[in-house]
């Protein structure tokens, strides 16, 4: 009878399941110390805590005929509470106020909503959903704005229809102007946003000014906030149009400035 050696089979089967069990053992440890190094992307641009407030000086202007009105005011935006969407996802109810001086009471005015997603921060307002920032903030990334909105001339198409950016120095200091008694304020990290026009980013030129420009600062939220359409022609009755240079005649601005934060 021709004998059957069946032990070193046998020990052989056992190193070859204890080489697949380190085998598995590796990669498993393997994909946990990849997940641990993967980024988490930086949401403080734009924080919300429930009982935290924002006060902006703001400046409105009017130009007709060269000639220029100004309405000074102050906004705040506070967070009154935080609840869950209908798609269950967290959100926050931001509840706007006005008053004209510091010596006035304020009234509320509108009502926000915002969602600090892993990717961008999401506003509603007005029942309209606009994609305020993006995350990870990257120099001159763009997005839609309203990629949210269905109908009417904003298409949800985040890759053809980009109607915000980011500026070039995502990151840079930034210092706001003095205005309404508070002193100028210096940032060492923020972004800056910028509307996309369909004519490019900004329109700005000897004849037209329009634009809207956000600055985000690090841990704090919105700064500044400028929006603009300006003209500098003059369109006689004959249909002709003189243009002069550096002085406004029709339009509107807005100019908010952060003045004051804290808990409420």
């Amino acid at each position: 009878m021709t004998p059957v050696f069946r032990l070193p089979f046998r020990n052989s089967l056992r190193r070859h399941r204890g080489g697949l069990t380190a085998l598995s053992a590796a990669a498993l440890l393997a994909g946990c110390r990849h997940e641990s190094v993967v980024p988490t992307p930086v949401t403080d641009y734009f924080p919300v805590v429930v009982g935290t407030y924002r006060t902006y000086a703001v400046t409105d202007s009017t130009w007709a005929s060269a000639k220029v009105s100004v309405s000074a005011y102050q906004l705040r935006e506070r967070v009154t509470e935080q609840f869950t969407d209908a798609a269950g996802q967290p959100a926050y109810r931001l509840v706007r106020s006005r008053r004209l001086t510091s010596a006035d009471t304020w009234r509320d005015d509108s009502t926000l909503v915002v969602q600090v997603l892993p990717r961008a921060v999401v506003q509603t307002r007005n029942n309209v959903r606009t994609v305020e920032l993006v995350y990870p903030a990257r120099a001159d990334k763009a997005w839609n704005r309203t990629a949210f909105t269905v109908g009417g001339t904003s298409a949800p198409d985040t890759i053809t229809n980009l109607t915000r950016t980011y500026g070039p120095g995502v990151g840079a200091a930034y210092t706001t102007p003095a205005v309404a008694g508070a002193p100028a304020k210096s940032y060492a990290t923020t972004v800056l946003t910028k509307d996309i026009l369909p004519v490019g980013v900004e329109d700005v030129n000897d004849r037209d000014q329009r634009g809207t420009r956000q600055v985000y600062a690090l841990g704090v939220g919105r700064v500044l906030r400028r929006r603009f359409s300006l003209q500098t022609f003059v369109t006689a009755a004959n249909g002709e149009e003189t243009n002069t240079k550096g002085v406004v005649q029709n339009g509107v601005s807005r100019f908010e400035v952060l003045i004051d934060a804290g808990t409420m």
